[in-house]
């Protein structure tokens, strides 16, 4: 049985086009509803910051919130176009990938779809980055999807 819920999971990369096209068609081919999401990391990044820099970087980090609107609105509007219908779109902050296994959990997904960026073979799409945390924490099925191999 198809899961009838599916998240998308997008950052904007060029990694994240061919995952809206795989939801996209795996949406339309099985009913399945689409949610959209897209999560902004607020850990602090090294070096720490001094407290002196805790406006700047809340400045940083409201510039960061402003955009990532954006970016998912953009992303919603992306995937009208391509034909798909969004039953949902969700923003958070946090650590990305508990975040979107959180999320994932929360509408109780069947499958989630993110782009990756592994080079070659299956090992090396599962070298630590976000796809394979993801895959590791999700209680659902994780589909990577990835685009042509550039040459």
């Amino acid at each position: 049985m198809f899961p009838t819920r599916m998240l998308l999971v997008t950052d904007g990369s060029k990694e994240s086009a061919p995952a809206a096209r795989v939801a996209v068609e795996l949406a339309k081919g099985t009913g399945s509803e689409l949610h959209v999401a897209h999560v902004i990391s607020t850990k602090p990044q090294r070096p720490y910051p001094h407290r002196w820099e805790k406006g700047r970087r809340e400045a940083l980090l409201d510039a960061v919130r402003v955009a990532a609107l954006a970016l998912l609105e953009e992303k919603v509007r992306q995937v009208d176009e391509m034909g798909g219908a969004v039953a949902g779109s969700h923003y958070a902050e946090g650590e990305p990938e508990e975040e979107v296994a959180r999320l994932a959990e929360e509408l109780s997904v069947g499958l989630i779809v993110t782009g990756g960026r592994g080079t070659e073979g299956f090992g090396r799409l599962f070298s630590g980055g976000f796809a394979e945390v993801v895959f590791r924490r999700a209680r659902c099925a994780v589909v990577v999807a990835r685009g042509p191999k550039e040459e």
